[in-house]
């Protein structure tokens, strides 16, 4: 009877390990797969290629409100492009991340190994670069280096950028670490030159004793095929324009350039304030007196660039991964426009995902052995225990016990035992993954399991479905060894007592 209750101990204890263990290691793969990719991506329908993000306008009609909706937590902008980090002795190509102050970074920062996060909207610190452990140790990077990282748009444009390595971080997943770097999203806003830049260009001239300005608009970024408008003024085209700051009627106004172009980019505005001074009459050529200014200052200012206001795309978290494909419908159905489009976690990263679901074999393999095993035990245990009482049930039997109830005594000591092996099996079972979780004593090669350590997920309801599923089989293959009990014959058991 030791024996049968020791394998169903061993039995219950290694079941619930395995369960645990596997819905921690898919569990813990998920949540880096989605801390680093978000469950749904908001991109263009356009778009092909995952490393290189098609410019959209942040201005959309479900951002920043749509993680008010049930069941999403959080939603960002987000944008990438490739590009090749260059040291001394060697080249990685890589995929930049821009990220701003609406990301999430908690992920982040529970993955740091060295150093800090990048610096977000701050123009006071160097440009900041956090890359991983293994781009760190392949290129022989460490915290606080200054590296020279090549932004790649297009085949032919290629620029390089110096960036500071701010930190070091580590997931395990190769997806992630060999191709992932993060970095403020302006850089690649302006980089990339999604939105329009306007300014003016003003310089001084002499016409004949009259000091003029001479005004023309700059423009950068768009498809560069630029329109200009000049409201209030009467100029037209880029210039440059001949200004006479004293007939104009610009002496208390602002010159003002809107810059748009053929793609429908958002337009950008730059301006000027003239401030004339030093009033003087000067006579002109056929002896006309007329006031003029010798002087004047200028005040400029614009809206700075339109750049700012595009993003590669939109992450969406969730609050629950189960939820996944029910939020990618909605999103998709009822929020977007219909030029953008939504791609969840499960369809960016297929081969991952399959893998995790193909664990849940394994699983089910092991819960079958391990029910076998207990089974032959407890039939085992059974045939030994009605072997032992033949005496009894000959003497049950002459006393006008029926089959059924005599099999029923053996039914209820063998749950009797089984029950016991199983509690007890839960208590080793689940004592052993309380010691994992504390003190991880079981490690693991980060490179071939994605994490460091064994990581456990003690489920209460997995727990209970594996005690009542075999106890519930293991009674269900015991009622034929107990029929055991209908071919012994009274007579016989009592002569030979």
């Amino acid at each position: 009877m030791l024996i049968a209750i020791a394998g169903i101990v061993v039995g219950m204890a290694v079941m619930i390990l395995t369960v645990g263990i596997t819905r921690g290691f898919q569990r813990e793969v998920r949540a880096k797969v989605t801390g680093a990719a978000a469950h749904l991506q908001i991109t263009a329908i356009g778009q092909t290629d995952p490393k290189e993000t098609l410019r959209i306008p942040i201005d959309q009609s479900f951002y920043p409100w749509l993680d008010t909706v049930p069941g999403i937590a959080h939603i960002q902008a987000y944008a990438t492009r490739p590009g090749i980090i260059e040291t001394e002795s060697d080249i990685e190509g890589v995929v930049l991340k821009g990220i701003g102050k609406d990301y999430d970074t908690r992920f982040l920062s529970k993955h740091l190994l060295a150093g800090n996060l990048p610096a977000i909207g701050d123009s006071t610190r160097p440009i900041d670069l956090l890359l991983s452990k293994y781009q760190a140790d392949r290129l022989r990077i460490s915290a606080n280096d200054t590296i020279t990282t090549y932004l790649v748009r297009g085949r032919d444009d290629i620029r390089p950028r110096k960036f500071r390595a701010c930190g070091v971080y580590q997931t395990g997943l190769e997806q992630i670490d060999h191709n992932l770097v993060f970095v403020d999203i302006d850089h690649l806003q302006r980089f990339a030159q999604w939105g329009l830049k306007a300014e003016l260009l003003v310089r001084d001239t002499l016409v004949g004793r009259a000091k003029m300005m001479l005004v023309e608009a700059l423009a950068f970024g768009g498809d560069r095929i630029y329109s200009y408008d000049w409201p209030g003024s009467g100029l037209r085209g880029k210039g440059p324009h001949l200004i006479d700051v004293s007939r104009l009627g610009l002496v208390d106004g602002r010159l003002t350039v809107v810059v748009s172009d053929a793609d429908r980019t958002l337009p950008d505005t730059a301006w000027v304030r003239v401030k004339p001074h030093d009033l003087q009459l000067i006579t002109d050529s056929w002896g006309t007196n007329y006031p003029t200014f010798t002087g004047y200052d200028l005040e400029r200012g614009g809206s700075g660039g339109t750049y700012n206001r595009y993003c590669g795309g939109f992450e969406v978290l969730l609050d629950r991964f189960e939820d996944v494909q029910h939020f990618d419908d909605l999103v998709y159905t009822k929020y977007l426009p219909t030029q953008l489009r939504s791609l969840s976690v499960r369809d960016r990263f297929p081969e991952i995902f399959a893998w995790l679901e193909l664990l849940d074999k394994n699983v089910v393999v092991i819960i079958v052995l391990m029910i076998i095993v207990a089974i032959i035990n407890m039939t085992s245990a059974l045939l030994i225990i009605i072997l032992e009482r033949t005496t009894m049930i000959g003497t049950l039997k002459a006393l006008g016990a029926s089959n059924g109830m005599v099999r029923r005594i053996f039914l209820v000591n063998a749950s009797y035992i089984l029950i016991r092996g199983i509690l007890i099996g839960d208590v080793l079972g689940i004592a052993l993954a309380f010691i994992q979780q504390r003190f991880g004593i079981v490690k693991l090669p980060v490179e071939t399991y994605y994490m460091d350590r064994v990581v456990v997920d003690i489920d209460p309801l997995a727990i209970l479905a594996l005690n009542l599923g075999t106890l519930s089989v293991c009674m269900l293959a015991l009622i034929l060894p107990s029929m055991l009990v209908t071919r012994i014959a009274p007579a016989k058991a009592i002569r030979f007592a």
